[in-house]
């Protein structure tokens, strides 16, 4: 599967190492030890509600003073990404701790979508943010994860592009950002536990 160089070159902005080791091994601890609660969707304006069958997924509740060392990070890098896309970022939203355990998965979306009854909230929504805290492993190991696959749709181009699926292979601390009308998903993790920091730039 590609890694980060590869879909830098296809409008997808990329950052290796934007956490390092030592805070992403202790935000999977702080998460592990949290309470959590179910990842909802939003199909239609006003109906935000656990859907298993197209989500998956836990979000974990983590203290104001971790979001704001996170949150604070995150807030230096929006200059270049606002350069990446050439637009102007007015704040974002807060940020979202997610698991993904064995059998979780976000099936194809968009977290903007451009039709009428789409959910409000989503609506300020110009680049959707993710920050990997563990790695992809082909077998079970030590603090990585199998499947849970970042896949992107679209990026090809043309009607046939639209249908073809690319994976990208996560690593310890990558921060990945694109379009929030990006067609995009997660596939179903087949072994360990997918961490992730998640974020909406409005």
């Amino acid at each position: 599967m590609p890694g980060a160089d590869f879909f830098s070159g296809l409008g997808i902005f990329t950052t290796r190492g934007f956490l390092d080791q030592e805070t992403c091994a202790r935000l999977r601890s702080d998460i592990r030890a949290a309470e959590t609660v179910p990842g909802g969707v939003a199909p239609s304006a006003g109906d935000h509600r656990v859907d298993v069958k197209s989500r998956r997924t836990s979000i974990a509740e983590l203290s104001s003073e971790v979001r704001d060392i996170i949150g604070d990070r995150l807030d230096l890098a929006i200059p270049e990404i606002e350069r990446y896309f050439s637009l102007e970022v007015n704040g974002r939203e807060s940020l979202q701790f997610l698991v993904y355990r064995e059998g979780d998965f976000f099936e194809a979306h968009r977290d903007r979508n451009p039709t009428p009854e789409s959910s409000p909230a989503s609506k300020p929504w110009r680049v959707s943010v993710v920050i990997f805290l563990n790695h992809e492993a082909p077998e079970p190991a030590p603090e990585g994860y199998g499947g849970g696959a970042l896949t992107f749709y679209g990026l090809l181009g043309g009607d046939r592009g639209e249908q073809v699926g690319l994976p990208l292979v996560a690593e310890t601390g990558l921060l990945v950002a694109f379009p929030s009308d990006l067609a995009h998903a997660v596939t179903p993790v087949t072994h360990g536990e997918r961490y992730t920091v998640v974020t909406w730039l409005l």
